[in-house]
């Protein structure tokens, strides 16, 4: 028998913003897409770049999965009466909420678990062997990774069988899915709890790198971002405890998960995408940082403006009598008779390592360009255009 008491006594309250199905949507599919973006150019850093993959690069592709399933299942929950009131949900309604709902609950509680050990993990690469910082991350992996397990075997197997969650439930269904208030409450709260402690673990661990002598300014800057996007994950983690403390998991005044759900919703996966960009962020950007993004198009607007002039003069006024600075630039462009440097063989490809370290900054050796350039073999001839 339940212990849940199911009423109509919220009906006459306002309906809040959270609940609106395009504040939903909107969220969910925001955070998914940033939280999609940061990971790939993490991982593309890690793989590509640097070369150096590791176990938490492994944690964060997990990551990245179950919290792909559980934003689908949330957007697709609001299909099945998530922001209205349980009560007036007809019988495929409560099924497919209940679904959608164990879908999402037990995604988020794996994912929770999963970003927190890539971030562990992450710091185990800064700090040295033998130091205190460091058993300390060790003991919190260990830990984390056991409070994952136990909690995602609770939230993956609330019912046995499982399909007894979304089926009235059973007695042999348990913490997510137990039928009595108690210990459904205690579960989730509890969860909450621990969650937030190790968000602020988690977020206090980099501090010595800051008072560190010989810090530069440049990696205190950075430690002051990184810090700054893991206080607003804590923000979200604590302000979701309240919310589940303030309703009881949606069990008072009344029985009404769908109504007073959305909010704890909505705050989950604000937490779980933003802890995935402070994991992210420190990897990719320093990468990005260095690129010379602005120097891709100047570099273009050049090339315009040189193919304008190169064509409406008889002469190669781009490079007469003009000295180069880079031995491999000037060996690329020269050539050619009475000085000028503008000639070039047929079965030459343009090389200059200079220009093209701008166009493609990601390249990783030298690329065979295909230009266009003017024959003046013979000096009295008419010009020719050849393709090579």
């Amino acid at each position: 028998m339940s212990e849940f008491r199911y009423s109509f006594d919220n009906f006459n309250e306002p309906e809040p913003i959270s609940n609106r199905p395009e504040t939903i949507w909107g969220v969910v599919i925001s955070c998914m897409i940033v939280s999609w973006i940061c990971v790939c150019l993490r991982l593309y850093v890690r793989f590509r770049v640097v070369r150096a993959p590791g176990w938490d690069d492994l944690c964060v592709i997990l990551y990245l999965l179950m919290v792909s399933a559980g934003s689908i299942a949330i957007c697709f929950s609001v299909n099945y009466g998530l922001g209205k009131h349980f009560l007036i949900l007809e019988t495929w309604e409560t099924q497919g909420f209940l679904k959608t709902f164990y879908v999402g609950n037990a995604a988020y509680v794996s994912s929770t678990a999963l970003i927190k050990e890539a971030l562990l993990l992450q710091y185990l690469r800064v700090f040295e062997r033998g130091i205190f910082i460091r058993r300390l991350l060790i003991g919190l992996i260990v830990f984390t990774a056991l409070w994952g397990i136990a909690y995602s075997f609770l939230a993956w197997a609330p019912c046995i069988p499982v399909q007894d969650f979304w089926n009235n439930g059973g007695p042999t269904c348990f913490g997510y899915g137990s039928q009595y208030a108690g210990p459904f409450v205690a579960t989730f709260e509890s969860h909450a709890a621990v969650n937030m402690m190790l968000d602020t673990l988690v977020l206090i661990i980099p501090l010595p790198l800051f008072f560190k002598r010989g810090t530069t300014t440049c990696t205190r800057v950075r430690l002051v971002g990184l810090l700054s996007m893991g206080l607003f994950v804590l923000v979200f983690a604590t302000w979701r405890l309240v919310t589940i403390v303030q309703h009881q998991v949606a069990t008072w005044p009344t029985r009404d998960p769908t109504w007073y759900g959305p909010i704890s919703i909505i705050l989950a996966v604000l937490e779980v995408d933003a802890a995935s960009v402070c994991a992210s962020v420190p990897i990719f950007w320093p990468v990005l940082s260095n690129m010379g993004w602005g120097k891709i198009f100047v570099t273009q607007e050049i090339n315009i403006t040189r193919e304008t002039r190169y064509m409406d003069d008889d002469e190669d006024r781009l490079t007469r009598d003009t000295t180069h600075s880079r031995t491999g630039s000037e060996a690329d462009l020269g050539g050619g008779d009475g000085g000028r440097k503008g000639t070039r063989n047929k079965g030459m490809y343009y090389q200059d390592s200079y220009v093209l370290s701008q166009v493609d900054p990601l390249r990783t050796s030298i690329e065979h360009v295909h230009a266009t350039a003017r024959s003046d073999m013979a000096k009295n001839g008419p010009n020719k255009w050849i393709k090579i």
